[in-house]
């Protein structure tokens, strides 16, 4: 059985094998111009011009396994020219070793820099190492909302200044701390315009404003806590706080913000309210896009507050992704589920919950939130739409490799390595992107690997001026340019030579169909050229071999053929080859004219073959049927249809048989008088061709009840005018099965009531059709009246409205 199981197994992978191969040749050989075919998977493609017509290439793109097994045997199909077999390749450009020790320059990503080129489909593979190191530099800017509600927050943030920088140094030295504050835009209807609130929003507190920054990237943790405590609080109308503006300037102003290029960017983002977003602007008739650009004047205030909506959610994702900034959204509980949604679409961000009452969250958070990235890395990058990067790494487990972007539990000189698939999807359009750069970076940090890119999407031969690529070609007819072995005809040419005319589109794409034959791909089946429509057949590979038929697809040498005394002769040289099917001549037979049908003749003066009961072939009779015929010639005959074969005396025995074997019939009320024959019960009646040679007959006759009943007899003896018979009888009579009169009665009753109430059913869709066609004609009649429906001048209302003009509404403020 295992045996069995292995030979089941081995087959199907080779018709898997088989399948492949033969749909990597299909669709190889679909393709008719060289950058078609380099874009095609695995395949490979012959530019020889110049050919003999027996050199004729039925398919310039073939696999390259194909390629390669031909060459192994010696067969040169590309006839010594070289064939294009463009393959990915990679050149590494900078690929300095990893260094995380303190003190030292760290290098945590090798290799640095790489020029890849690509071809459509062709994954590539390399490896990329990571490692942390140690005392790696930190910038974290604190942004925070100094609108009325957040006062209590600033105290807490004053006080500990000096803590969170105590903090951060006890895990990286090389600590700097920078501060920025926010409100809203100030214009209805986020702040109260008039000029009381303008100068004051509340008792407390200062003129409102958009975004300011207050104090650069420093290690001045001093510093710090006095640009807090002096930063002033203000105030808005409305509950959403003009956060985002701050958020984009802070990342898209890197000189003034001070942002260290090689340094870990923490963007802390302080709020206890929810913030504007792209398009609440226009609420305050801003309609002007934000450009994400920077804006900030010479005192650190964002100038374009009044000029620019607020970014989009988009638009913040997509700057913290590119300028490698880690966002920490820190939120009371009350407003968590917001930016948790929040920070869900932006990449490389996290939320923390802080509270009025407790001073130390904020240093919790920040620290926390450092711990999780410095102990993980996760491999992000910038690659275009059109190349697809799959990563895979055992991380520090040993184990096997995994598809995944991330690893965990990293700790200072440990060093992953990650396994990096690069395909090219799709050959863009754009030729100014067949070359061009990307990065892949572990998330947080600045270093990368940058690879150059150049995408294989043509052959060399494709480019004017290029060995292959000649204008006006005697190949072409002097009507088209040779590109890489093949003809682009000019306008008012086309066929593979350019021998036929013609300007509509149309016209020349019907000309090729029409040497395509119905369901097949290629062009007069590979075997010959299309010219103006028609298919001109190549020669056969030997003399006096040739195709034909429409579309190239017989051949004079396709034949079976018979093999005697060394030769193998097509058609056995007794018929002719046509498209592949043996045309025997005269007195011969056979898919290879191998037989001769006068083998079949039975001698005497029959000349009959088979003696007409049966078909020669090969020089031997079939009987038809063989159940009834027999013999060299078909001569003997035999019956073993009970029906066909019935003897004469089954009338006879008939009544007495049923009598005795079934006690029914016209002897029954005899008590089968009579009867003498021995009569015997079996199961089942059957004679074989030596007991009907013999005498024995059958008989398969009807019962008076409608049944019928089978039995064979042979005479025993005879004497004088009385026979006596041995007759075997089956047991059980074969009576039809009886009509269910119930099942009937019961399908007539549903059958009734189904019709009846499809009727019911058309009578109220016609009936509501014809009320809905009188309905629509009353509206109609009703439309087209003449008189009006004014109101009646006359009516006054019992109410009457007055505003007072004193009373004031007063404003909310935040």
């Amino acid at each position: 059985m295992r045996a069995l199981d292995f030979t089941i197994v081995f087959l199907s992978v080779v018709a898997i094998c088989v399948g492949d191969d033969h749909q990597d040749e299909v669709e190889c050989a679909a393709q008719v111009k060289c950058a078609d075919c380099i874009k095609t998977p695995s395949c490979v493609w012959c530019p020889a011009t110049g050919l003999k017509e027996t050199e004729k290439i039925q398919n310039r793109c073939i696999p390259r396994k194909f390629h390669e097994k031909r060459m192994q045997d010696g067969r040169d199909w590309c006839f010594g020219h070289q064939v294009i077999d463009e393959v990915s390749s990679i050149t590494v450009q900078k690929n300095e070793s990893l260094s995380s020790k303190k003190g030292v320059e760290p290098v945590q990503v090798q290799p640095q820099e790489i020029h890849l080129r690509l071809r459509k489909q062709d994954g590539f593979r390399l490896k990329l190492r990571y490692t942390q190191a140690e005392d790696y530099p930190v910038d974290m800017y604190y942004l925070m909302d100094l609108s009325r509600s957040m006062y209590q927050y600033r105290e807490h943030l004053s006080e500990l200044g000096e803590e969170l920088a105590t903090t951060m140094r006890n895990l990286t030295s090389k600590f700097k701390l920078g501060f920025g504050s926010f409100v809203d835009k100030v214009a209805l209807p986020m702040t109260d315009t008039s000029p009381a609130r303008i100068e004051r929003p509340c008792s407390d507190c200062a003129p409102p404003y958009g975004y300011k920054h207050q104090m650069p990237l420093s290690d001045d943790d001093k510093l710090f806590t006095r640009k807090v405590k002096a930063a002033p609080i203000s105030g808005n109308l409305d509950a959403p706080e003009g956060g985002f503006d701050a958020l984009m300037q802070a990342m898209v102003c890197p000189e003034r913000i001070g942002w260290s290029e090689k340094a870990r960017h923490l963007l802390v983002f302080c709020t206890d309210a929810s913030s504007h977003m792209a398009g609440d602007g226009r609420l305050a008739g801003i309609i002007e896009p934000n450009d994400c650009e920077c804006h900030l004047d010479s005192s650190g205030t964002y100038s374009h507050s009044l000029l620019q909506d607020y970014p989009s959610l988009a638009q913040i994702r997509k700057q913290a992704r590119e300028r490698n900034i880690h966002i920490i959204f820190a939120v009371p509980a009350t407003k968590n589920t917001t930016y948790q949604l929040l920070s869900e679409s932006i990449q490389d961000s996290a939320v923390g919950i802080i509270e009025k009452d407790d001073r130390s969250a904020v240093i919790d958070l920040i620290r926390d939130e450092y711990k999780k990235l410095v102990t993980s890395v996760t491999l992000i990058d910038t690659a275009p739409d059109f190349i697809d990067i799959k990563y895979s790494s055992s991380c520090l487990s040993g184990s096997a490799k995994k598809e995944t972007d991330s690893c965990d539990g990293l700790h200072y000189s440990d060093v992953v390595e990650f396994d990096i698939v690069v395909t090219v999807t799709e050959c863009p359009t754009d030729k100014s992107l067949l070359k061009g750069s990307f990065f892949i970076r572990p998330q947080g940090l600045n270093e990368n690997l940058k690879i150059h890119y150049e995408l294989i999407c043509g052959c060399p031969c494709d480019e004017p001026g290029a060995p292959g690529h000649v204008p006006m070609a005697k190949e072409c007819n002097y009507n088209g340019t040779l590109i890489c072995g093949v003809c682009a005809c000019r306008e008012g040419f086309y066929d593979d030579v350019c021998a036929c005319t013609g300007d509509d589109a149309a016209i020349k794409q019907n000309s090729i169909e029409k040497c395509r034959a119905p369901n097949d791909t290629s062009i007069c089946n590979g075997r010959g050229a299309c010219r103006c429509g028609k298919c001109t057949c190549s020669p056969g590979p030997l003399p006096n071999q040739q195709y034909s038929g429409p579309f190239c697809e017989c051949s004079n040498f396709s034949c079976k053929r018979v093999t005697e005394g060394g030769r193998h002769r097509i058609c056995n040289e007794h018929g002719e080859c046509v498209c592949g099917t043996c045309k025997c001549d005269i007195g011969w037979s056979g898919t290879a004219c191998e037989c001769r049908d006068k083998a079949c003749l039975p001698p005497g003066k029959n000349t009959e073959i088979c003696s007409g009961r049966g078909k020669c072939k090969c020089g031997k009779c079939f009987c038809d049927p063989p159940s009834i015929y027999s013999g060299e010639f078909c001569q003997n005959a035999y019956c073993e249809d009970p029906k066909a074969c019935s003897g004469s005396d089954c009338d006879i025995l008939k009544d007495c048989v049923e009598c005795v074997a079934y006690k029914t019939g016209p002897k029954a009320q005899e008590n089968c008088g009579g009867c003498d024959d021995e009569i015997y019960l079996v199961d089942k009646v059957v004679t074989s061709r030596e007991e009907h040679a013999a005498g024995t007959r059958m008989c398969w006759v009807p019962s008076e009840d409608g049944c019928t009943f089978a039995f064979k007899y042979a005479l025993l003896r005879e004497g004088g005018d009385q026979k006596l018979y041995n007759i075997t009888v089956e047991s059980t009579k074969k009576c039809p099965e009886p009509v269910p009169v119930l099942g009937v009665a019961i399908g007539v009753v549903v059958a009734t009531v189904l019709l009846g109430l499809l009727g019911l059913l058309l009578w109220k869709v016609l009936t509501t059709l014809h009320d809905r066609k009188e309905y629509a004609k009353f509206e109609k009649e009703r439309s087209s009246a003449k008189w009006g429906r004014d109101e009646n001048p006359l009516y006054k209302p019992s109410t009457t409205t007055f505003s007072n003009p004193t009373f004031e509404q007063t404003s909310r403020q935040d």
